[in-house]
């Protein structure tokens, strides 16, 4: 069977975390935003990463036959940011803008970088404010980092212990968000958390739900 997918712009059904490795909250680095999937992606498109003399390092689509159940454009060295071939989820950190080419993490273990060209069609950049509003929802330490009525201010009571907190609103280093009640039928609430603090992500972003 061969997968054909219909992209969701990002805003997806199941739960996978932005972090490489599950539960960890990554950095921003030195990152200039992220390098996502363009809105005309098609099943036509592959993304193509290069390496610096331009020569081809890696391709893929997320369109591709998974009777085997594998696939089939696993590279072990591709380990960026988000990225999910079943979910359309990809995010690579730009580090990098230059002549006609962005300039990628695609291993955020070892460090490796590689390139993208910024006319490909297949993709698009975003700055991590773009980005981080367009995740289903974001996790965090509520103790060290407490959801708060403004910026800086008194700390909110939160009635629903496990409620998936919905980006809203980005200001600076602060993220507005809010959440469902727990009795179906009754208003939600918001508030206000810090999102990053200088280089370091204080939020791990939930791709689908």
């Amino acid at each position: 069977m061969v997968r054909f997918h219909t992209p969701l712009s990002l805003v997806l059904v199941l739960a996978f975390y932005a972090s490489s490795v599950a539960g960890q909250v990554s950095t921003t680095g030195k990152s200039l935003g992220l390098i996502v999937l363009g809105k005309g992606y098609s099943n036509t498109d592959f993304i193509h990463l290069y390496n610096r003399d331009g020569s081809l390092w890696h391709k893929f689509t997320f369109y591709y036959d998974d009777s085997d159940g594998n696939f089939e454009y696993a590279n072990v060295d591709f380990r960026p940011f988000a990225f999910h071939p079943d979910y359309f989820v990809l995010a690579l950190k730009c580090v990098r803008k230059e002549a006609g080419r962005y300039e990628v993490l695609v291993n955020e273990k070892t460090g490796l970088k590689k390139y993208v060209k910024t006319d490909d069609p297949a993709l698009r950049f975003e700055t991590w404010e773009e980005h981080i509003l367009k995740v289903f929802s974001v996790g965090f330490n509520r103790k060290e980092n407490p959801v708060l009525e403004a910026p800086l201010g008194r700390v909110k009571r939160v009635p629903v212990p496990d409620a998936p907190f919905h980006p809203v609103e980005v200001r600076g280093e602060w993220l507005k968000v809010k959440w469902e009640a727990e009795d179906m039928g009754k208003k939600g609430d918001a508030g206000w958390i810090r999102w990053k603090r200088g280089e370091r992500l204080l939020v791990e972003l939930f791709y689908i739900s």
